[in-house]
Parts: C-alpha cells; structure tokens; sequence
C-alpha cells in the first residue's frame, strides 16, 4: 500500500511539472510584464495627449468647453493615471482598473469624435481609442 501512495505521489508531481511546463511554454518570458509595460505607456501617453486637449477646449470655448466634453476629458485623464500607476506597481487589480479605463476611454473617443473637423480632437479621438484597445487586452489577461 505504501508502493502505491509513494507512486501515485510521483505521478501527481510529474503531472503538476507537466502542466506547469506547458502553460508557462505558452507564452514568451517576460510576455506578460512587457505587456503590461506597454500598457502602462499607452495610458500615459492618452493622459498627456487629454491633458493637452483639455487645456486646448478650455482655450477655444464654446461647445468646446461645454461641462459634459470637460468631465469626460476629465475622466479619461485620471483613470488613464489610475491604470498607468495600478501596472507600474504590478497591482494584483491592474485588470479591474484597466478594464474601467477601457470604457472612459471609449465614451472620451466618442465626445472627441463630435468636432470631427478638428485635427486635435480626431488626434485625441484616436489616442484613446489605442488606450482603450490596450486596456481592455490587459483586462483580459489573468
């Protein structure tokens, strides 16, 4: 009976080293973290660039600096910060985070989009809509 539990034991072991083996196989060293990474980037990057349209709409007036537009700038830069600093520090939250920034991100491409004959704002439309494209993969990854 000892045999048969020591051998059992043994091929518990070479199971869990198999599947071990396989899944940390499926992906490249270091995939993960450099994902995260550029992550980390492309939100710091949507945040400058909303920051720099902010102060853009602020300047312009009108149904640029309407409350609605403002916020949504608003929104999108701090939760760019939030998910930029939850990846920097490896938080254990960076996919609730990231997947939070995703959706801002999408509704600021939105409200960006509506001056569509305004260069800076199709720029930032599409700064956010790569954050968001970024954000919601790193959401998804476990």
């Amino acid at each position: 009976m000892k045999r048969v539990v020591v051998l059992l034991s043994v091929m518990l072991g070479l199971f869990a080293v198999s599947v071990t083996s396989t899944i940390v196989s499926a992906l490249p060293a270091g995939a993960q973290h450099m994902n995260m990474d550029a992550c980390e980037a492309t939100c710091r990057k949507c945040q400058k660039v909303c920051e720099e349209t902010l102060a853009y709409c602020k300047k312009k007036g009108g149904k640029y600096a309407e409350e609605k537009h403002v916020n949504t700038l608003k929104d999108c830069i701090l939760s760019c910060k939030t998910s930029a600093d939850f990846l920097s520090r490896n938080s254990a939250n960076h996919m609730k985070s990231c997947g939070f920034c995703a959706s801002i991100c999408k509704v600021c491409a939105e409200s960006c989009d509506t001056f569509a004959d305004d260069k800076k704002m199709k720029d930032c439309a599409a700064e956010c809509r790569k954050c968001a494209e970024s954000c919601e993969k790193m959401s998804n990854m476990k």
